[in-house]
């Protein structure tokens, strides 16, 4: 994996763009992206770079984005995967998970551990495997269907390039891992055949999908109006706690798409009106009878410290409050909600008849 200067490092590190985490393995995090090193990269003790996931443009019209952003050739699709980020690692000879922000990640490290890598990490040394996990996490929405998925869509070759998605599909075939679902390959000028696709997504209630080249040095992301639609009303309860850019890049995203697409504007006005003022008449009428805004999550493991972790992680900006924990074939299982304090703390002073002057 290529060095990065100390100097770049110790300055890093001086001006607070780079720290060092608390716990029991030693390495820097690059807090924020600095002389060329990226947001979310690692460096462990021993000088091994976990480098950060580049954030992949989101295009607004499909056909104009492409023509913008994209090489001519052949484009492989594939479904976007509505998780959160991690990237997997060995150091060491053992697995390490690593959250986009550049942190050790407890939980995931667990999960890999369990997936059986080790056969692709001794084959392939020094790779690294960017993935979405979904299921019973800290950060995604519980379900009685599995535990947890990880789905890889690329592989770092631990340089900060990655494969070409079809060297990807054959790897992950060959070592048993489970990829992003693929959606076809396409000419980069065959814009009705891509429309087809994500109309198809779209229908479906499915998030989006990216768009790859066929060397994956180019890439861009399209999502569905009901993706956006379907985020503004799980988030439009916990108002105060969210940033403004994010209710407003999906309202962009989804007129652009309607527009694009002939969609009618009266329905699509509803379903976005329903889903925004859905979830906050919800909030508001949850602290009028005195009840915080919440979310739950659960998850199973088997180490009990991998619980204080997440507290520890996730606890700056949203407080956890663990409901219950049992048994659950040697691994505890752990059902937690996360209560979110500025919305809970505006709306029920607004509730109470504070005024503002604006």
């Amino acid at each position: 994996m290529a060095a990065i200067p100390t100097t770049v490092i110790s300055e890093a590190l001086k001006r607070g763009k780079a720290d060092r985490p608390p716990g029991p393995m030693k390495y820097i995090r690059f807090r924020e992206s600095f002389r060329g090193v990226m947001r979310g990269t690692a460096i462990t003790a021993e000088g091994t770079v976990i480098r950060g996931y580049p954030h992949i443009k989101r295009i607004f019209t499909l056909e104009n984005g492409l023509k913008r952003n994209m090489p001519a050739g052949v484009l492989h699709a594939e479904e976007k995967i509505d998780g959160f980020n991690v990237r997997i690692a060995s150091l060491g000879g053992k697995i390490f998970a690593f959250s986009r922000g550049g942190f050790v990640d407890a939980f995931v490290t667990e999960k890999a551990r369990e997936m059986r890598l080790e056969a692709f990490f001794r084959d392939h040394p020094g790779h690294i495997l960017c993935g979405e996990m979904i299921g019973n996490t800290p950060y995604t929405k519980p379900t009685d269907e599995f535990d947890v998925r990880l789905y890889i869509f690329d592989i770092d070759r631990g340089d900060g390039t990655h494969l070409p998605p079809e060297e990807r599909y054959e790897i992950a075939e060959e070592y048993g891992m489970l990829g992003v679902p693929k959606l076809g390959k396409f000419k980069s000028d065959d814009y009705a055949g891509m429309k087809r696709i994500i109309l198809s997504l779209n229908k479906g209630r499915r998030e989006g999908m990216v768009l790859k080249s066929a060397d994956r040095k180019s890439a861009v992301k399209y999502v569905t109006p009901w993706s956006d639609i379907e985020d503004i009303g799980a988030a439009s309860k916990m108002l105060a706690d969210m940033p403004i850019g994010f209710y407003y890049q999906r309202v962009l995203r989804s007129a652009f798409f309607m527009e694009d697409f002939g969609f009618d504007r009266g329905e699509y006005a509803r379903k976005l009106g329903d889903a925004f003022y859905g979830g906050l008449a919800k909030a508001i009428e949850d602290v009028r009878a005195g009840r915080e805004i919440d979310e739950e999550f659960e998850i199973r493991v088997k180490d009990a410290a991998i619980w204080e972790d997440i507290r520890h992680h996730m606890g700056r900006d949203v407080r956890l409050e663990k409901l219950w924990e049992r048994e659950d074939n040697g691994k505890i299982r752990i059902r937690f909600r996360k209560i979110y304090k500025k919305t809970t703390k505006l709306l029920s002073s607004y509730a109470a008849g504070k005024g503002i002057e604006d």
